[in-house]
């Protein structure tokens, strides 16, 4: 099941416009690009990798980032856009959406996220269209979850049809299984929206 033994294709958001904190993603983490230590932490189990972008990068940059990078198809309809664009391009049955900034998510996150899907499989229970993360206040991080390709897709592009762009309007109708974040996780699942952020998560 999947592209050799993996389930899962991350798709890895870079196409957003970053407002408030632009170039970001060329910003140095660890000695290389926030971009580039985001991807090498998440393919850290050689996942195969689908990048999401705006325009076509430099050779510079897909030198760096040995991935299939998909230009949207969607324009400016945001992350939901650059997901359905990339979702055409994978080829095992789930993926999981990944945002580029969150400078603390990782290979493990995604295996533990496919540990709940398949537990819900091997009890005999139909498989969830979605396993997606939920804090403790009830609010979910779309942008960090795993999703089965074919429906998410289909439900993207029906919310895009629909003039929504939300990631959760791509959900409508579909079994969705929530992953409650522990304390613990927390860093990982927090996103660099603004300078402070960064410099928080370099103090850590």
């Amino acid at each position: 099941m999947g592209t050799g033994a993996h389930l899962t294709t991350i798709v890895l958001l870079a196409g957003g416009r970053a407002t408030r904190f632009p170039g970001k993603l060329e910003l140095d983490v660890g000695g290389e690009p926030l971009l580039v230590n985001t991807y090498r932490r998440l393919t850290k189990k050689e996942r195969p990798c689908v990048v999401s972008v705006r325009e076509a990068p430099s050779a510079a940059l897909m030198s760096l980032l040995p991935a299939e990078f998909v230009c949207d198809a969607y324009v400016d309809c945001g992350p939901l856009g650059g997901l359905a664009s990339a979702a055409a391009h994978v080829r095992t049955p789930l993926m999981f959406a990944a945002a580029a900034d969150m400078a603390r998510m990782d290979s493990d996150t995604i295996d533990e996220l496919e540990d709940c899907y398949r537990e819900i499989v091997d009890k005999g229970d139909a498989p969830p269209d979605a396993v997606v993360p939920r804090w403790s206040s009830g609010q979910i991080e779309p942008l960090a979850a795993v999703y089965d390709v074919l429906r998410f897709r289909r439900g993207a592009t029906e919310a895009l049809a629909r003039g929504q762009r939300k990631v959760a309007a791509a959900f409508a109708g579909l079994a969705v299984r929530y992953y409650d974040i522990t304390r613990e996780q927390e860093e990982r699942f927090c996103n660099i929206n603004v300078p402070s952020d960064l410099d928080r998560i370099l103090a850590t």
